[in-house]
């Protein structure tokens, strides 16, 4: 073989050399990419956040480990019985900017992966506890979680009896028919995904709640209270009926109207009927009791005309008095369609 031959032949023996160690370098560089991506408890939770960004519940819950099994959740020391309802792609925020912020490895081998993202503008974060379940092909790890990445949020809902998110409207009693028919308030659990906070509200034409967030984060109970308040619609409605009410009562032509707060004892004789009119209503002020609506003591005046004679000498007068009461409301409710039930306190 000529000398230019030979130096020809190991140029090209150094050139395929060199590439094959390129070759060898970059399948070892995609073979790290892949693991970390996919085959990484990082990887493996990223994956899951992605779901759920994506609004693919049941993608993300098909995940290992991810099924809010009874055994799951008793593990996790969550209610067994929590409400699946609000695990839904249609009531889900946007997700954007998810990030891996840590992933520590415990003694026993499980890994804590801490995420951070922001839902809706608003800055979350997570953690998750990922432990290896296999392989792959004898090389690639395969993960799942160790403990429910889901969490509870124990829904309160006071002086109603449901809550609205996104275009739902949901009813505690459904989920936890056990509570007495007659609740003032009502309440029940609900699994709720992570990074995903949920706006709670009620908005009815006698009671508003502002919205809430109910955010849980995996494997914990979170308590969000929607607290419906009177509209001015309820006030004036109730403020209606008190004095419809009163009215009734000035109708009747005796000293001490039955079943009212306002009257009158006159010493003397009484000639004729009495006479009585409203001059000032209570204003009425509702706020929350323990079983419905209570007011605490508004107070009215009332009048009356009457003609009396005096037992001491006989003369005969015209007394026109203002006649100053108190009242209160010990209940109000609305029933089931929307007329109110009021029941006037009696005794102080």
């Amino acid at each position: 073989m000529a000398v230019g031959d030979s130096r020809t032949l190991r140029r090209a023996v150094l050139l395929w050399s060199g590439l094959g160690i390129l070759l060898l370098v970059a399948a070892a560089g995609a073979f790290g990419a892949v693991q970390r991506a996919y085959y990484s408890p990082s990887g493996f939770v990223e994956a899951f956040v992605a779901s759920i960004a994506a609004h693919r519940v049941p993608d993300a819950l098909a995940m290992p480990g991810a099924a809010p099994t009874s055994s799951a959740l008793e593990a996790a020391g969550l209610p067994s019985g929590a409400s699946r309802e609000l695990l839904r792609s249609d009531i889900l925020p946007s997700i954007r900017d998810v990030a891996v912020a840590s992933d520590t490895t415990g003694a026993d081998g499980v890994h804590t992966v801490v995420v951070h993202a922001r839902a809706d503008g608003r800055a979350v974060s997570a953690s998750f506890q990922v432990r290896q379940s296999g392989s792959a092909l004898g090389l690639l790890p395969t993960w799942s979680f160790a403990s429910t990445p889901l969490g509870v949020a124990r829904v309160t809902v006071a002086h109603a009896d449901t809550f609205t998110v996104g275009r739902h409207t949901v009813a505690p009693r459904a989920a936890s028919p056990d509570q007495p028919a007659a609740a003032f308030s009502v309440s029940a659990d609900y699994l709720v995904l992570p990074l995903a906070p949920l706006e709670l509200s009620h908005s009815s034409h006698y009671v508003h709640a502002a919205p809430v967030t109910a955010l849980a984060e995996p494997g914990h109970v979170t308590e969000t209270v929607v607290d419906a308040q009177p509209t001015s619609e309820f006030t004036l409605a109730v403020q209606k009926q008190v004095d419809d009410f009163l009215d009734d009562c000035a109708k009747q032509k005796v000293l001490q109207p039955a079943g009212c707060p306002f009257g009158v004892e006159i010493d003397d004789r009484v000639q004729g009927d009495p006479e009585w009119s409203m001059v000032t209503y209570p204003v009425v002020r509702l706020r929350a009791g323990d079983t419905g609506w209570v007011t605490d003591d508004m107070v009215g005046v009332a009048h009356i005309d009457v003609t009396v004679q005096s037992l001491f000498d006989g003369t005969v007068s015209r007394r026109s008095d203002d006649a100053p009461f108190s009242m209160r409301l010990s209940n109000v409710t609305i029933r089931p369609d929307g007329s109110l039930a009021i029941v006037v306190a009696q005794g102080p």
